[in-house]
């Protein structure tokens, strides 16, 4: 079939004025984020003490996590953070947008990899929050500190008694834990950076080599990204229970980090589109892929955690199972859970299986809203049932304004990576089969 050249020349390609909008609207959440987080936080103490956390032991933590114990109350007392910090919901804001961050750059290796036409037009987008590496490390910083990592880690100060956390302690160290989190965000600020600047340089040469080149690294970075992924969930999230093991976790965390990145994706293009940017250069055959990524992993995500879910618990082996246990100690908690099954799973997977929702800009933007929300709740389901073995339900307005403090910082950080360049890959040889892509 023939299409017809679609000229995208005389539409506005750059972010323009927006930039100073989008960066004025991030240091105003930032502000207000972070004088809420002081005031909420003086008002409950969350200041008083960050130093040296009080870890359960002995009889108080065998008592305290006597519930948490697997069927039968076999099992070893498995050791928990007693006392909630500002640290924790830090944790969970952190890796939140950590997690949206490192589904660009995946949605952009993999685009190379696979050597894609139809996201050529939204690919520049993706390396522009790609790019957002260095603002991550940036707020990692107070969690790797001393006081931080003490206050989350019950590995770093263990139990004398605990022969587990023994045997872990050539890998579970201060050390060796901040070099590994370091080699991270070395691999994930390198890769990045070096396609985002490659991808920008050709919009002024058009030189078709570079497509090529990258498409040649980037089996070898999309490797990198693996490993580096999947250490880094075992040791941010999975080594906040240290007794507790699960192989498949970094592909949980994977999951949605993708799925994830794409509604901020979608978001994006679409408040763009409002402001008069790439109203011909992305269609909505463009937004109904972006649907369908979302969709694809609504469902991956759900079969990861219940491939997780199932294995554990059909196994019963209190070591394991404590995880989830620690998860159900409160009907709180256990609500939250459901709200992972039914929110994170059958609501976005019942809404998006319409060709026609993913296509309309409403009800995209609906969607998109909803998963976001929905992976906030999932690493909050990961980090605060860690606090007193899941015995209380945490939940502060403090979540809520650290959440939107560092929401303003990372606006700011894609409108600095945006500004300034092409929102769309102009050079890329592919974006002519991009612009005139239909779905069948």
């Amino acid at each position: 079939m023939a299409h017809t050249p679609i000229d995208i020349t005389t539409e506005n390609r750059s972010l323009g004025t927006l930039a100073s909008g989008w960066i004025t609207a991030g240091a105003l959440l930032a502000v207000i984020g972070v004088l809420g987080t002081l005031l909420l936080g003086n008002l409950e103490g969350a200041f008083e003490d960050l130093g040296p956390a009080h870890h359960s032991s002995g009889t108080e933590g065998a008592a305290a996590e006597g519930h948490s114990q697997g069927p039968g109350g076999h099992g070893e007392s498995h050791g928990f953070i007693s006392e909630w910090s500002i640290y924790h919901p830090y944790l969970v804001s952190a890796c939140f947008f950590l997690t949206i961050t490192l589904g660009a750059l995946f949605f952009v290796l993999v685009h190379h990899i696979t050597r894609a036409g139809w996201s050529t037009a939204l690919r520049r987008i993706a390396e522009g929050i790609s790019r957002n590496f260095v603002l991550m490390l940036i707020l990692f910083i107070p969690i790797l500190m001393p006081g931080g990592m003490d206050h989350l880690y019950k590995w770093l100060n263990p139990d004398p008694g605990d022969a587990l956390i023994g045997v872990k302690e050539s890998y579970l160290n201060y050390d060796w834990f901040l070099i590994r989190i370091a080699a991270y965000f070395v691999i994930w600020i390198g890769v990045s950076t070096y396609f985002h600047r490659k991808s920008v340089a050709q919009d002024s040469s058009g030189d078709e080599s570079l497509t090529v080149h990258l498409g040649a690294l980037s089996p070898v970075a999309v490797i990198l990204f693996a490993l580096s992924i999947t250490f880094a969930a075992f040791d941010l999230l999975m080594s906040l229970d240290a007794h507790w093991f699960s192989t498949i976790f970094g592909v949980y965390i994977f999951a949605g980090s993708v799925l994830s990145f794409h509604a901020v994706l979608a978001l994006t293009v679409l408040w763009l589109q409002s402001r008069g940017r790439l109203t011909r250069a992305v269609t909505p055959e463009h937004l109904q892929d972006v649907g369908k990524m979302m969709f694809a992993f609504t469902v991956f995500w759900a079969y990861i955690a219940f491939s997780q879910y199932m294995l554990i618990w059909y196994a019963n082996i209190p070591e394991e199972t404590v995880w989830y246990l620690r998860r159900q100690s409160t009907w709180l908690w256990g609500f939250w859970g459901w709200l992972m099954v039914l929110g994170h799973f059958l609501v976005p997977f019942l809404f998006l299986l319409s060709r026609h929702i993913k296509r309309r800009k409403t009800t995209l933007v609906v969607g998109a809203i909803w998963v976001l929300a929905m992976h906030w709740c999932d690493m909050y389901y990961l980090v605060m049932p860690q606090i007193n073995g899941g015995g209380e339900f945490p939940f502060r307005m403090l979540d809520v304004t650290i959440l939107i403090a560092m929401g303003g910082l990372y606006l700011i950080g894609m409108a600095l990576a945006l500004r300034g360049n092409s929102l769309v890959a102009e050079g890329d040889p592919k974006l002519p089969e991009s612009l005139v892509f239909e779905n069948v």
